[in-house]
């Protein structure tokens, strides 16, 4: 009886001495891992993100690229309607022809007020004869004082003409300077046109990956309004919201391990390359206020980024498809 009663309590106690090995082994390695990492599942993968946009109001015509379609910088990507656009160029251009045909009617009619200048000073010249003659011919009472009188009043009349057609003269003057203004208004009026005309076609402005389609042909774009994002695939880097407690002894170029849930087993190696120079609320859209008395302290979070350089087992990292976006589990190596 004393013996089926000992073995009855050695079982009961294996159980519980289990439970306590495997206690002790899990305190033991949460122990290691908390002293040697400093770890954090807040983080996932970035990229740059390019918004391709249109700087005028228009109607879609034609889209070269989709949603996960690879695209070159330079790569035309969108076709606005540029119809409207073309028939004010049209107008425009019509408008500088006849801008440039009343410079040429202005350069004519001043050409002609000079020749008619020249032609009155050779009549004044004649008519100052005439009065020469006649004011002699009067003082020895050759002709009557009605005559003189006819000849003096010729002369003026002359004179004055000739003012008058010297103030036409620089009146043409200014009417060319007028005319040429409005040829180089209807030039720029040209190029701002053709401006927008060349802003109906949008391109790539960086390789990458069409990660998003805003809108379809058909439909009007507005001016700054996104019509595709474009993810630059080949520059990714891990984003990691870290507890403002645990930055005491970080710095750039800090060892770093990681692993995304879309491969489980996997564990990818990086370094801190960018320590965050403000908290993440800083900047929030309801920015923390204590202003109406209720404070409420928050462990505040930073932003660190930390670069995807390899696999820690060595297999070639172009092996895993890494997009914009996945989750992360961190371990920064103290």
């Amino acid at each position: 009886m004393e013996k089926v009663k000992k073995e009855k309590s050695g079982k009961v106690y294996i159980p519980l001495i289990l439970i306590i090995v495997l206690l002790l082994g899990g305190v033991i390695y949460w122990y290691i891992d908390y002293s040697k990492y400093i770890n954090t599942d807040d983080a996932h993968v970035e990229s740059d993100n390019v918004a391709v946009s249109s700087k005028i109001l228009g109607r879609i015509s034609q889209e070269f690229a989709k949603e996960g379609d690879s695209v070159k910088r330079g790569q035309l990507i969108v076709l606005i309607d540029s119809t409207d656009l073309v028939a004010q160029k049209n107008q425009a251009i019509s408008a500088k022809l006849q801008a440039e045909a009343a410079v040429l009617q202005a350069e004519a009619k001043y050409q002609y007020d000079l020749m008619n200048n020249k032609v009155q000073d050779i009549t004044i010249s004649k008519l100052q004869e005439d009065f020469d003659r006649a004011k002699s011919q009067f003082r020895s009472d050759v002709i009557t004082q009605e005559q003189y009188d006819h000849a003096k009043k010729a002369l003026e009349t002359a004179k004055a003409q000739l003012e008058a057609d010297k103030s036409q003269a620089k009146v043409s003057s200014t009417l060319i300077k007028t005319t040429q203004t409005s040829v180089e208004s209807a030039m720029a009026q040209i190029n701002v046109i053709e401006t927008q005309i060349n802003n109906t076609r949008l391109y790539a402005p960086s390789d990458g990956l069409v990660g998003k389609r805003w809108l379809l042909p058909g439909d009007i774009a507005q001016p700054g309004q996104s019509i595709f994002t474009i993810v630059n695939n080949s520059n990714l880097w891990i984003s990691v919201f870290l507890e403002e407690t645990k930055l005491e002894n970080l710095h750039i170029g800090q060892p770093c391990i990681f692993a995304l849930d879309t491969y489980p087993g996997v564990t990818f190696t990086g370094k801190i390359i960018e320590l965050g120079s403000n908290t993440a609320s800083e900047f929030s859209l309801i920015p923390a206020n204590n202003a109406s008395g209720n404070f409420t302290k928050v462990t505040q979070r930073v932003e660190l980024k930390i670069s995807i350089e390899g696999v820690k087992d060595g297999k070639n990292l172009s092996a895993f498809r890494i997009l914009s976006g996945m989750s992360a589990v961190v371990k920064i190596i103290r």
